[in-house]
């Protein structure tokens, strides 16, 4: 029962740690948003853009494969030692080679030569890596105390961020803050390590992790282009106003991706379990259960972005940022896409021993994200970032579907979309009819609470299955609360 419990504890404050990393940005996002320009924000999201990919080659798949592999050796002090001791020597190693490139590339590139006190500042992320070891405590499943140091460090900063971000000017300032964040938190990882492990230079073997790591990290950067090459491609062919709008968008689209691909995670112990045990039926129901509402939840916000970004991204950003909106429109349409293929794909293939295989449909995507955006930037700029960021997650999904299809078989899916698409087609046509309306608030206020209520009391009416049970969960819970209440008022009397 402690462990049960331990492993709940773990997995609240992990959801909170992951949901702090996203958030963060997009509330420092809506602050300098009304302070620096537009086109300084960009000009800063590029660099850490850049400085992002050597993040990413330094860390060499260790984040990934250290977390497994201390998890693994945790029981045994002395092989927990030289593992650890070995992790930090290869990441020191890879981190010093591309710290290197990273600056001849700043020192040499016109292109960044030109800002290069901003991508100085930017690369400290990389030179930071040196003492990155947050691999350790997650495979300790230290998650209470990752989370708190998060949460501690990230309130600094935001205050720091108010307090010394007061002007346009500011700008190399907010700058050097998001990269104080980051340092704050390997400082006291580095700090609280022997407390749990200790450093150790005898009986090394760093040869026999090499293979693994090099083959996780080429996944990673596939992985990882989704969020980079935008950014990157935008710097080069469009305005630093268009990377700026782009990615305050994205920071909206994340969030929502964040809260859909929690349903996945939440099943995938129990979806393990199931295929562990050779229980199919159930491992194939837990699976159909999550898609239907990942379908129930992603295809109204979809709906909802659509009607109601022009407003919320003004109020949110302010006016400048309208153009934000429209890139948000059509990011929107990948909210069912993502996680869909997180789910019948990676979670399924990682399930089944599959895992060599995520390789492939990440690597398609990738390679389509950059031909898209190839082709679609110098046209249409941040809009036709988007479009690339669609298709490519749309070829992603499909890919991961057609490798893990033999794996697993969905249940009664047919019947619960027809009645989402049922329901979706009256609100888009309520939706449709408060256009009309002058008053942005009213209007806005309108359609969520309007889309909710129709939404959710037409898949009722229809007996869609999730929402009929959900419902009559809470009913049974709410009778058994007033009927507790009241007996509890009759026993005081």
């Amino acid at each position: 029962m402690k462990s049960q419990k331990s492993i709940t504890s773990n997995s609240i404050f992990y959801f909170l740690y992951t949901v702090l990393n996203v958030l963060f940005p997009f509330i420092t996002g809506i602050y300098v948003a009304r302070i620096l320009l537009v086109s300084d924000i960009g000009e800063i999201e590029a660099a850490r853009n850049l400085a992002q990919y050597f993040v990413i080659l330094a860390f060499l798949g260790i984040p990934t494969y250290g977390l497994r592999e201390i998890a693994k050796n945790r029981e045994n002090k002395d092989k927990l030692n030289k593992l650890y001791s070995e992790l930090l020597i290869i990441n020191a190693i890879s981190t010093f080679v591309f710290l290197i490139a990273y600056l001849i590339l700043i020192f040499s590139v016109p292109l960044y030569k030109n800002n290069l006190q901003l991508y100085l500042i930017t690369g400290i992320a990389i030179a930071l890596n040196f003492i990155n070891n947050s691999f350790l405590y997650e495979g300790l499943e230290e998650f209470k105390f990752i989370s708190i140091r998060n949460l501690i460090f990230k309130s600094i900063s935001f205050l720091l961020l108010i307090i010394f971000v007061r002007k346009k000017e500011d700008y190399l300032i907010y700058a050097l803050l998001t990269v104080i964040g980051i340092a704050s938190n390997y400082v006291i990882n580095i700090i609280s390590a022997p407390k749990f492990v200790h450093f150790t230079l005898k009986g090394l073997n760093l040869k026999r992790h090499l293979k693994p790591i090099f083959y996780l990290v080429f996944v990673n950067l596939a992985i990882e282009i989704y969020s980079l090459i935008d950014v990157t491609m935008l710097n080069i062919f469009a305005s630093k106003e268009s990377i700026t709008y782009y990615s305050y968008a994205s920071k909206i689209y994340k969030i929502f991706i964040q809260v859909l691909n929690t349903v996945t995670i939440v099943l995938v112990p129990r979806i393990t379990l199931y295929y562990k045990n050779l229980e199919k039926d159930k491992f194939n129901e837990l699976i159909s259960k999550g898609l239907k509402i990942i379908l129930i939840l992603s295809l109204p916000l979809c709906v909802g972005i659509f009607f109601t970004s022009d407003y919320l991204c003004s109020l949110i950003y302010g006016e400048s940022y309208l153009k934000s909106a429209q890139v948000l429109k059509i990011l929107a349409f990948a909210l069912p896409l993502a996680p869909t293929g997180y789910l019948l794909g990676s979670r399924i293939l990682l399930v089944t021993n599959n895992e060599n295989k995520m390789i492939y449909a990440v690597g398609l995507g990738a390679l389509f994200n950059v031909v898209g955006n190839l082709i679609l930037i110098y046209y249409y700029q941040e809009i036709g970032a988007s479009i690339a960021t669609l298709i490519s997650e749309f070829i992603v999904m499909i890919t991961y579907i057609f490798l893990a299809k033999k794996n697993f078989k969905l249940k009664r899916i047919f019947s619960s979309f027809i009645k989402v698409i049922f329901a979706l087609i009256i609100v888009i046509i309520y939706l449709s009819s408060l256009t009309l309306l002058k008053n942005a608030l009213l209007k806005t206020v309108l359609q969520i609470l309007g889309t909710l209520i129709i939404y959710f009391g037409l898949l009722l009416v229809l007996k869609e299955e999730i929402v009929t049970l959900q419902f009559n969960k809470i009913k049974e819970r709410v009778l058994k609360n007033g009927k507790k209440n009241s007996e509890s008022s009759r026993n005081s009397k």
